[in-house]
């Protein structure tokens, strides 16, 4: 086979290992994560809004009472000619919407305008359950009024917070074991009947929808807990939680030796350029840079030796050719190719070289590279903002292969 053939083909198969291996470091997305990912594809049909005449009363195992007074309910309606969800015709709940067309190609029965009713009933339940949380967790009575600006802030906080309760209890328990239970207890409600229930087979349907809005996202590494990224309606970000050192650790080697403090560092540069001023997009892209740069100069100091070898490789190429041809049967003569492997292990050790310094540094530069690639992809400091009119939220996937625009949410719909 030729050089140049080998050559070739050694590329291929590098850059084949490069791509499998680059999605071999795991996601640092916890199910809480991934409960408030789910919610900001499928926030349900009701919006809360100020200056209306309803309240909001729950309460806790300690006795503590959470009050939100001037509440407005706005309600999407449901069109049976269109079969969708929606506010007005500019307000569609377009994930939901999907799995209904989905449901209607494949022969099952879709959710109709009678199930609007089970829908409004999910939504009472999960927002009691989240400001229920909200309650335990503040250890005292709360009492809101959504007219006030700064009431109405603090309402949004903990319902959008407290968000993942609608798909998850917490970080122990699996992903929709707490929607399964919210559904049951909506569908043993006095006030629902079995026909205005989803069937199993649109439950499914849906499931494996919202599983595959979320799978691509995978943008959880943080040191700080803050709300990151555009998805689905959540177009001003959504909270992802702090992880520690030991949590990486728990990941993989390779995550907690390597992903987690690249990860760490960027999340260093970018607040940093941040608190400095620097818009986020601006700032994200100054923390690659900055990384890129931090990591290529170590990797070029362990790679000096390797530098230096590669040089008197080079002035000692005449002699290695002499012995070469001294040996010109070294291929089909198997005395000829051992005598000919001394004199050069000989050449090599007189002029002090390690002809596997650089197939030593390949194998600590990989697994190096891939790492880099996992801190970065999984940043969610890095998946804040815009550049070039580019939202950083949207996968690389979204944006080559299913026509994402750029400039726009990463799934647009109600903000």
């Amino acid at each position: 086979m030729k050089k140049r053939t080998k050559l070739a083909l050694g590329g291929i198969i590098a850059a084949t290992g490069v791509l499998i291996l680059s999605g071999c470091t795991k996601s640092f997305c916890s199910n809480v994560d991934t409960g408030r990912m789910l919610f900001a594809f499928d926030p349900g049909v009701t919006k809360y809004e100020k200056g209306g005449a309803e309240t909001i009363t729950v309460n806790d195992s300690n006795g503590h009472t959470y009050v939100v007074n001037n509440v407005s309910y706005v309600y999407a309606s449901y069109s049976d000619e269109k079969n969708e969800f929606l506010y007005s015709e500019n307000e569609k709940l377009s994930y939901l919407n999907s799995t209904i067309s989905s449901a209607i190609s494949a022969g099952i029965r879709p959710v109709d305008g009678g199930n609007l009713e089970y829908y409004k009933l999910f939504d009472k339940f999960v927002i009691e359950t989240s400001l229920t949380q909200a309650l335990l967790e503040k250890g005292e009575s709360v009492t809101l009024d959504l007219n006030n600006d700064a009431d109405y802030e603090q309402f949004e906080y903990d319902r959008y917070f407290y968000s993942y309760l609608k798909f998850v209890a917490d970080d122990s328990s699996a992903v929709w074991d707490k929607w399964n239970d919210l559904d049951n207890k909506v569908r043993t409600d006095a006030t629902i009947t079995a026909d205005m229930c989803p069937g199993t087979d649109f439950v499914k349907l849906y499931k494996s929808n919202m599983n595959n809005n979320v799978a691509q996202y995978r943008t959880c590494l943080t040191t700080k807990t803050g709300k990151y990224g555009t998805y689905g309606y959540q177009t001003n970000g959504i909270f992802i939680e702090e992880k520690s050192w030991g949590y990486a650790w728990q990941k993989g080697f390779f995550e907690g030796l390597l992903v987690y403090p690249i990860g760490w560092l960027i999340d260093k540069i970018d607040f940093g350029f941040q608190n400095a001023g620097v818009n986020t997009g601006l700032a994200a892209l100054l923390a690659i840079l900055f990384v890129t740069l931090i990591i290529r100069s170590i990797m070029m100091l362990a790679t000096i030796k390797q530098t230096a070898g590669n040089a008197k490789m080079t002035e000692l190429q005449p002699e290695i050719t002499k012995i070469q041809n001294k040996y010109p049967n070294a291929n089909t003569s198997q005395v000829e190719k051992q005598r000919m492997a001394e004199e050069m292990n000989r050449l090599y050790k007189k002029n002090k070289i390690n002809p596997f310094t650089s197939l030593i540094v390949m194998v600590i530069q990989f697994p190096v590279f891939i790492c880099v690639w996992g801190a970065l992809s999984g940043s969610a400091a890095l998946s804040s903002g815009v550049i070039l009119n580019l939202d950083l939220s949207l996968s690389i996937r979204a944006v080559l292969f299913d026509g994402a625009n750029w400039g726009v949410p990463a799934a647009g719909g109600i903000p």
